[in-house]
């Protein structure tokens, strides 16, 4: 069993340190503190009708001193929603901010999931550019997705799994494919940061995560609010 702090993950007081090129580019670049809002969107068949889903999602990125005291860090916050699709009888998939690393390395069904605070990379430009870019889309759907976790209908919160695009046909349905994942600029868009949907699973997980902590058993996947659906923390 395992008791963890959600808020050492999610919005408050975040400190994520940067992978991949993202990482890079920062740290080439004399702006030390910018944001990057875009807009995260995906689309899958259901039964051969497509669904589509949206959302933005702010992105604070600075580069601090590491804590073991040499050098610098990249950190980053995370604010917003994560943009979810309405299956119908299969339930609601979601396409989480942030991925948990022990449910994808249980069976590496796909690439590793890109989380919020890297999905800009894709875009390949230095933060002080990224944060002025007005417009600019990316495909996604070369494997480099954020992970995405499936509310079985009906079902507790807890039933979800975090699922590989791979995954979706043998265990949503056979006939449920992902279509598309596109991230793309959008500064001006309003943010959110509270999911604004009606659903049991929803309510349930705001409810069981209020005190800001949840606890885990290990192998079992469990999704945590504030870093993967919601950052909202009022709870209200």
């Amino acid at each position: 069993m395992v008791d963890r702090e959600l808020q050492m993950m999610g919005r408050r007081g975040m400190l994520a340190l940067l992978t991949g090129g993202l990482a890079s580019v920062l740290s080439a670049c004399g702006k030390s503190d910018v944001t990057f809002r875009y807009r995260l969107a995906f689309s899958v068949s259901v039964n051969g009708a497509v669904k589509s889903g949206s959302s933005i999602i702010s992105v604070r990125y600075w580069k601090g001193g590491a804590s073991w005291g040499t050098g610098e860090a990249t950190y980053a916050v995370v604010n917003g929603v994560a943009p979810v699709i309405d299956l119908g009888e299969y339930g609601m998939l979601v396409a989480a901010m942030a991925y948990d690393v022990d449910a994808w390395a249980r069976r590496k069904a796909c690439k590793q999931p890109l989380a919020a605070e890297s999905l800009p990379g894709k875009f390949g430009l230095a933060p002080a550019a990224l944060a002025n870019l007005r417009e600019g889309k990316r495909d996604l759907t070369d494997g480099s997705c954020p992970a995405f976790i499936w509310f079985p209908s009906g079902q507790s919160y807890e039933r979800a799994q975090q699922l590989c695009p791979e995954e979706f046909s043998g265990a949503i349905g056979a006939n449920v494919e992902l279509r598309s994942v596109t991230i793309e600029a959008a500064p001006d868009a309003p943010l959110v940061t509270r999911l604004a949907i009606s659903a049991p699973w929803l309510d349930e997980i705001r409810a069981d995560q209020k005190s800001g902590r949840v606890t885990t058993w290990a192998g079992t996947f469990k999704p945590l609010r504030t870093r993967q659906i919601e950052t909202d923390e009022t709870n209200l």
